[in-house]
């Protein structure tokens, strides 16, 4: 029984609840005097039960609390951001959504792919966290070599593997897309309704109109044709997502780096930011202190100078001397920042960059290293001054996912053999 002042207990909101208030939220931040763009949210959702489920689930564990606005035409398909617990969401494509089957399919698979963004998002900041305090912790030795290899190809790997799922939530949703259009639906019918997102997991081979749709080498369908995170699937869509050269990932504040010097170029910003921390310091506090090799395997990594050095940017914009001991050998090297200081600039967006959402994309292509001071009771070195503009996100580590938008022409392409 309850007194006459106890007041009745409230019950906690289910998922469902706690997303439709989430949406209606988007909706009113963003409506115009025509369109709420929250109906049109949840009618993508309601497309594809496995993104609905998903969505759900992300929400209900706490990983999910907004969606937020990208500009039109900012040339990002979406990402989700793990400091806000948001997915950002094209409004161009959002509004099309609702009369062009295209612009809903690829919709549908970018939802997919940042919501698995964010069911890895706390391994992935531990991992970042492993590599930032790594990285501090040889730099602060006075021993030499500084072998950054291992460290950077580790942080690499599990950024490989986290996108690489990321990916194969998207198919997955889009799986769900087709099915519940057509429950016997094909690899036909699945790649045909997203083409330009298929063709990273579907081959398609043969002449028209008699075309043959299979998997992948490596990559493995259940019966009800979607694709579980196992270790070889996986695998395989690093090679098939990941590894995909520069000119068509596009990556970075020049639109030339692929996933691997993506990564690499923000881990070679840490670490040399780190080292040009600590070896100051000790310069001015140990008369006997020798600077130490700072070595990197770059072949091993699969970095290139060329594009590490268009893409780092130092907190003192100054060179850093390294070895590069690829193929077992010792090759000075530096890493510039102003190797290519008239490098060709991107197409500027179409509208201006007012959006939390695409700042938050920007903040990802200027990487910006991580000093963690030396404890000392003598003296303290002090990490380089940096303008917040150019931190990464709150936590200074590269955990915003982004996902690079379909050109039109592949929306709507026809399987093609290949």
């Amino acid at each position: 029984m309850t007194g006459p002042n106890d007041k009745p207990s409230v019950a906690s909101p289910t998922a469902e609840q706690k997303l439709d208030q989430i949406i209606k939220d988007f909706g009113n931040a963003n409506k115009t005097a025509n369109n709420n763009p929250g109906d049109d949210l949840a009618k993508v959702l309601d497309a594809s039960p496995d993104l609905k489920k998903r969505i759900l689930d992300s929400v209900d564990k706490g990983y999910l609390s907004k969606f937020q606005a990208l500009p039109p035409n900012s040339g990002t398909g979406g990402s989700y951001d793990p400091s806000a617990k948001a997915i950002n969401v094209p409004m161009d494509v959002l509004k099309g959504a609702d009369t062009n089957p295209r612009d809903k399919a690829e919709l549908i698979f970018v939802m997919g792919h940042e919501i698995q963004h964010s069911f890895n998002a706390a391994a992935t900041k531990k991992i970042t966290q492993d590599f930032v305090d790594g990285t501090t912790t040889l730099a602060k030795s006075k021993a030499s070599p500084h072998d950054y290899t291992r460290l950077t190809e580790d942080f690499i790997q599990s950024s490989r593997k986290d996108e690489a799922s990321a990916h194969i939530g998207g198919f997955n949703a889009t799986v769900s897309q087709a099915r519940k259009d057509n429950p016997d639906a094909t690899l036909k019918d699945i790649y045909n309704t997203s083409p330009g997102r298929m063709k990273d997991f579907i081959d398609v081979t043969g002449v028209r109109p008699n075309l043959g749709y299979a998997m992948k080498p490596g990559l493995t369908a259940d019966a009800d044709m979607t694709m579980s995170f196992s270790k070889e699937n996986v695998a395989a869509m690093g090679k098939y997502y990941f590894d995909k050269p520069g000119n068509v990932s596009r990556l970075g504040s020049n639109h030339n780096l692929d996933y691997t010097n993506f990564y690499g170029s923000w881990a070679v910003n840490v670490a040399g930011n780190n080292e040009k921390v600590f070896q100051d310091f000790y310069h001015k506090t140990d008369k006997k202190y020798a600077t130490p090799e700072v070595q990197f395997d770059m072949k091993r990594m699969g970095l290139q100078q060329d594009l590490i050095n268009q893409n780092v940017k130092f907190s003192d914009n100054k060179a850093f001397s390294y070895v590069d001991t690829s193929d077992g050998k010792k090759q000075p090297a530096t890493f510039d920042p102003n190797a290519h200081p008239n490098p060709a600039p991107p197409a500027p967006p179409a509208s201006p960059v007012t959006s939390h959402a695409l700042a938050k994309d920007i903040k990802l292509d200027l990487p910006d290293g991580t000093s963690v001071p030396l404890n000392s009771s003598k003296a303290v070195p002090m990490p380089p001054a940096k303008d917040s503009a150019d931190l990464l996100m709150g936590d200074d580590t590269p955990s915003s996912r982004l996902l690079r938008s379909v050109p039109e022409s592949l929306k709507v392409a026809q399987a093609k053999p290949g």
